[in-house]
């Protein structure tokens, strides 16, 4: 519980003012309210990776070979299928959803059905020196800059660390936050979504 404090207070802390108060524990209409802006151009849906048991990858780790990595369960599995439902249902139509080219992301953005799966490096995890921070994340600000002008939303799987680092807190596996972008690259947090799930 201590934990969640903490990760509840990060987020307070770097989210708008306007959003702050429900960055805890969204309500269904604050939710829906982000993915209707989600819709409007120059906006984005950043989602941690469905639920892989355990934390960080085992000794032997490579990139290519999904044996090496930690992988989704079955209940990730499930997660990462209903995710992908819950937004079709509400009518979020990217062109393609990006990701980390781990093998946890890649399987959660396929089982979500939105539509091509393209792996952005800008997307990788750096816990555990996978890879390099600064270079990763100047990447993805480069990347997030290119589509602010996106009619499409940009819809992005990637990891906690890397959400960690853009908005200065964590979520937890199958969440996500709707971003607004900038043409620099930076970040306006809108809020919190988690697809129907039960969370605090």
């Amino acid at each position: 519980m201590l934990r969640r404090f903490f990760i509840a207070a990060a987020l307070i802390a770097s989210a708008p003012l306007h959003a702050a108060e429900f960055v805890i524990s969204p309500s269904p209409e604050i939710q829906e309210s982000y993915i209707e802006a989600l819709k409007t151009p120059g906006h984005a849906l950043i989602l941690r990776h469905a639920l892989a048991p355990g934390h960080n990858d085992p000794a032997g780790f490579d990139l290519r070979n999904c044996s090496t990595q930690r992988n989704l369960d079955d209940a990730g599995r499930a997660q990462a299928a209903a995710i992908g439902t819950w937004l079709r249902a509400r009518g979020v139509r990217p062109e393609a959803v990006y990701t980390s080219p781990w093998c946890r992301c890649i399987e959660t953005a396929e089982l979500m059905a939105m539509g091509p799966v393209i792996e952005e490096r800008g997307l990788r995890s750096f816990a555990e020196n996978r890879s390099p921070k600064s270079e990763t994340l100047s990447r993805l600000r480069k990347f997030l800059g290119a589509h602010s002008n996106s009619t499409a939303p940009l819809v992005m799987v990637t990891h906690s660390s890397t959400i960690a680092d853009l908005i200065g807190g964590l979520v937890g596996s199958g969440e996500g936050v709707v971003v607004k972008l900038s043409s620099e690259g930076e970040i306006m947090l809108l809020g919190r979504v988690l697809f129907g799930q039960e969370r605090m």
